[in-house]
């Protein structure tokens, strides 16, 4: 592997040719002043870390199962301390207690406190741990090593504690059901989950590895959880849609180009390359079709390019092929051959070999670094923007050359390896879903179809078919997110797929979910097989596919086990438009699926902790759900990254070295948002140091324009902003916002010191971005280009961001506020429900409220229309969507707004001091004829009802004791009588 000096992990503070400035990620940047705001440690541990000894800690994928026994005397209580890196599944005397830890970063290293009281007895007893690792890098943590600390502390009837802690006396096995040898879910998840009930049994246990102390090891300052436990709720799914045969029959040679290309290196950046080649003969022994595909692979076919399906003549063929990119997210690619048939793959530079394909290595090309410089920046750097060119160039010339084996062996022979193929290779079961055939109808050999549905006795039996496999389309009737379970009884070795999707088009088309394969494969053992899945999936419609299935399989029960963060809905919205409250409904179940251990931007696609998304969901959770130790939790991850980057990160934990400027300046606008939420002084002062930090990391990419400049990922919408470039306006007025934030914040702290800088800093600030407007499109311009014009592109984002943060000046507002209500055809308008929710802040901002409800109806019904039982990522108008599908993730919780403005608006209900210790009542009333519905506050609930009855319209509104309320007509009121809490208004009539 050769490092790209200078981009490497560990940085300094220089100039770099091409590039603005590079900087260091110090390890201990932040770490003093951000101890505060960390969960208290815990008591003391005498455990110690273990894992299983004929496991291999830095291996890939790998699972082992951890128990001990021991007995108690009488207990009064038990808790139970557990970590892991990277995952567990606890059971206690067979009893499933939980799966953890909680994502944290590795120098905050996080364990589950479990009362585990309720599963412990007298007697004998016992502890039964699944831990997995795995062995590379996703969004959601970054791997060290395997490993597993767990520590038992029970209260004897005596008083007395008696502690049993992972040690030398646990008995420790590999689980070798649990397939290793599987690729990534997708960039940001794990391996995929491949269990062989077969091979679970038995287990090979040996006295357990001890790795370190509990304090020892590359896991620091070992601390409690703080946010509350998963839930776990059974959720059946309600109808079965079809039974179906199909098929989906091939050779598939999945490759996990990144770890072969750079082995052991734990990283999710495009910038870890994925460059080599692999070849086979087909030795074809008469004249017929191949259908040959391929993913992320170029091909060459005698040195011809070849895709699809081509004929070839009776012979031997060279098919060689190349990673298509060096860099790029897709860490495995695939060729694979459909329903081959009258030919065979043979070695070509040895036919002895069982490995038909010989894997070419390109040493040179071996790279891993961050992706702090963004893949549009990438010639900066004369090294990365040269090898990539360079890659292409050499690996397309080599595919034109290399017709036959004897000139692969003559020009590539010396980089070509011989490598088994359990390692050049992982098995990837999605492939078959997304090329299954449809071959006939299955009525016939399913019987008593719905069955499966109902947790009691009855069965589902299926029979095997002729023509191909068995599928069955359950459906959940709504998007769901949580553990497969099923109960079923097999003959040994019929393959049990279950694979998700969040959406089938009207006219039967599947959008299947690329980019991540959101499927389980479990192959069956003799007799009966009960499992829950290891990974939480999300998805509304479950194919449910046997396959080598040669008796019949009675399936009693397949259902989901419902997990998400605890919710509890203490914050609803009813009105006389039934759409409304349909609308409100499934933004606020989006919410609830978007809330695990984070706010999580999907429950399905990633799973992961975006910082501008987690800013948009808290925001909208608090009058909804409250939940502010989620919050609390996701400002804090981000304020430690800032010891690894110079402004905050934009998803944390994560393996994803990369920086979104937008992110970082909405994490430092959550700080005030959590505080005008709860009014926790304490909790600012500790975390504003961070917030100041993070400020200061900006201020050092003002150029000489007065405008933030960085060659970071400068994205803010989902549409065609012109935000490929360094200086991209969006990011100059989102720190203003993070600054008036900061400023507040110091006014509320009384730091006098700070006032000064961040007033000079914002006015400069603020000089940038008004030299931007062009007075003849009466708009902002999108960015300055790297060739230093100024960008003819203009989007109502510049607009609606400049007013909400007031950097628009007097003269220009009114054209500004033209662009938010009346845009010209040519300027790029909101893609995307996450952006949507700034312009409208900016509406109200302006006494505009009455177009954000206009705004929900025109976007918010095509969702209706479609059926959809959660909001989507993007608008139709969106970049996101693709093969006429309306968006790609149908589940995203930064689209939630209507749970806040419906509240705010019809309702009437805003907070006007921090804590809610005042809050404002003025509904709107719209084409409504009544509306009811309740605001969460960290004070308890403000409950608001009104009723329109001819000329007269009733208002009553609650609020929790000790809460100031103010009722504030507004000019909806205009020529009714007020009836306010049962007495006739005498204030002003509007």
């Amino acid at each position: 592997m050769r490092p790209v000096d200078g981009l490497h992990l560990q940085w300094r503070w220089v100039p770099a040719p091409g590039f603005l400035l590079l900087f260091v990620i110090l390890g201990s940047l932040a770490r003093a002043e951000l101890e505060a705001d960390t969960p208290a440690p815990g008591p003391s541990w005498k455990a110690s870390w273990i894992w299983a000894r004929d496991s291999d800690v830095h291996g890939y994928n790998e699972a082992m199962v951890a128990r001990r026994e021991f007995r108690l005397g009488a207990f009064t209580r038990a808790t139970l301390r557990i970590t892991a890196d990277s995952r567990y599944r606890l059971w206690i005397n067979d009893a499933w207690v939980n799966d953890g830890p909680c994502r944290s970063w590795p120098e905050h290293y996080q364990y589950d406190v479990l009362d585990v009281t309720p599963w412990l007895r007298e007697g004998r007893n016992e502890i039964r741990v699944l831990a997995r690792y795995f062995g590379v890098g996703d969004f959601h943590r970054i791997p060290q090593q395997a490993g597993l600390l767990a520590q038992l502390d029970v209260e004897g009837a005596d008083g007395r504690i008696v502690t049993l802690g992972t040690d030398g006396s646990w008995e420790a096995a590999r689980l070798p059901a649990l397939l290793s040898r599987t690729p990534k879910v997708s960039i940001q998840m794990e391996p995929c989950e491949w269990y062989d009930a077969r091979l679970a049994e038995p287990l090979r246990f040996r006295r357990a590895r001890v790795l370190f102390p509990a304090g020892a090891g590359p896991w620091r300052d070992l601390r409690p959880r703080d946010v509350a436990l998963l839930t776990r709720r059974p959720f059946p799914f309600k109808r079965v849609l079809h039974t179906r045969l199909v098929r989906a029959e091939g050779w598939n040679f999945c490759v996990p180009a990144a770890r072969l290309v750079n082995p052991g290196v734990i990283e999710a950046n495009h910038h870890a390359s994925c460059g080599f080649g692999m070849a086979t003969v087909l030795e074809v022994e008469k004249p017929g079709p191949v259908r040959i595909q391929q993913e992320g692979m170029k091909l060459a076919l005698n040195g011809e390019p070849v895709r699809g399906e081509v004929h070839l003549p009776a012979g031997r063929h060279l098919l060689l092929g190349f990673s298509r990119n060096l860099f790029g997210h897709d860490k495995e690619k695939a060729v694979r051959f459909l329903e081959p048939q009258g030919f065979r793959l043979v070695n070509p530079l040895d036919p002895r070999q069982r490995n038909p394909w010989v894997f070419i290595r390109l040493p040179e090309y071996a790279v891993a670094t961050n992706d702090l410089l963004w893949v549009q920046f990438r010639d900066s750097d004369p090294r990365l923007g040269g090898l990539a060119r360079e890659y292409q160039q050499v690996t397309d010339r080599w595919l034109q050359e290399v017709r036959d084996a004897d000139r692969l062996r003559e020009l590539l022979g010396g980089r070509c390896e011989q490598l088994p193929s359990e390692r050049m290779f992982v098995e990837d079961a999605f492939w078959q879903f997304t090329q299954r055939r449809e071959v006939g109808e299955a009525a016939g050999l399913v019987e008593h179809a719905e069955a499966l549905l109902h947790d009691n006795a009855e069965v589902t039996t299926v029979r095997p078919g002729p023509a191909g496999d068995v599928e069955l389309l359950l459906d959940l009737g709504e998007q769901n997110c949580g553990y497969w379970t099923f109960d079923l009884w097999a003959e040994a070795g019929v393959t049990v797929d279950l694979a998700a999707v969040e959406y089938l088009a009207p006219d039967g088309r599947i959008q299947f979910p690329w980019g991540n394969r959101n499927v389980l494969r479990y192959v069956t053992r003799e007799g009966r097989n009960q499992y829950v899945s290891l990974k939480r999936r999300s998805g509304r419609y479950v194919f449910l596919t046997l396959r080598n299935q040669k008796g019949p399989v009675r399936i009693r029960h397949v259902g989901l086990v419902e997990s998400t963060y605890p919710v509890a809905y203490r914050g609803w919205f009813r009105c006389s438009d039934a759409r409304l409250n349909e609308i409100w409904d499934i933004s606020a179940r989006t919410l609830k699926l978007c809330m695990e251990d984070t706010f999580t931007d999907c429950p399905l696609y990633e799973q992961t902790h975006w910082v501008g998304d987690a800013r948009n969901e808290a925001l909208l959770a608090y009058g909804v759900f409250g939940a502010h130790d989620l919050a609390r939790r996701c400002i804090r991850l981000t304020a430690e990254s800032l010891e690894r980057f110079p402004i905050a990160g934009c998803q944390t934990p994560s393996s994803w070295d990369v920086l979104i400027p937008a992110w970082s300046f909405l994490w430092g606008i959550s700080t005030w948002d959590y505080y005008w939420e709860t009014g926790d002084r304490d909790w600012l002062r500790q975390v504003y140091p961070a917030v100041i930090r993070n400020l200061e990391g900006a201020a050092r990419f003002v150029d000489d324009r007065d405008l933030f400049s960085a060659p970071f990922w400068n994205f803010f919408d989902w549409v065609n902003l012109d935000q490929g470039h360094r200086t991209v306006l969006h990011n100059t007025l989102l720190l203003i916002g993070a600054i008036d934030a900061a400023r507040r914040e110091a006014e509320v702290l009384e730091d006098t010191e700070r006032q000064a800088w961040l007033r000079a800093l914002r006015e400069r600030l603020v000089r940038g971005v008004r030299r931007l407007w062009n007075e003849e499109r009466g708009a902002y311009a999108d960015a300055i280009r790297d060739d230093g014009s100024i960008s003819p592109v203009h989007s109502q984002h510049t607009s609606f961001l400049a007013l909400l943060y007031d950097a628009v000046p007097p003269e220009h507002r009114a054209a500004a506020l033209r662009n938010l209500t009346n845009p010209p055809p040519d300027m790029v308008q909101v893609g995307s429900p996450f952006a949507a929710l700034y312009l409208y802040e900016a509406l109200e901002k302006y006494g505009l409220s009455d177009r954000i409800v206009a705004e929900i109806y025109r976007h918010y019904l095509p969702m209706l229309e479609a059926g959809a039982t959660t909001v989507w990522e993007s608008f139709p108008s969106g970049t996101t969507g693709g093969g006429r599908f309306p968006t790609r993730s149908h589940c995203h919780a930064w689209s939630s707004a209507p749970v806040y403005f419906l509240n705010r608006l019809v309702l009437g209900i805003a907070s006007t001091a921090p804590g809610a210790t005042a809050v404002e009542i003025s509904p709107r009333l719209y084409d409504l004829t009544w509306a009811e519905g309740r605001t969460a506050t960290v004070r308890g609930p403000v409950t608001v009802s009104w009723r329109r009855e001819g000329q007269t319209l009733r208002i009553d509104y609650r609020v929790p004791e000790g809460v100031r309320a103010t009722f504030k007509p507004n000019a909806w009121h205009a020529g009714l009588k007020l009836i306010v809490n049962g007495q006739a208004w005498e204030g002003p009539n509007p």
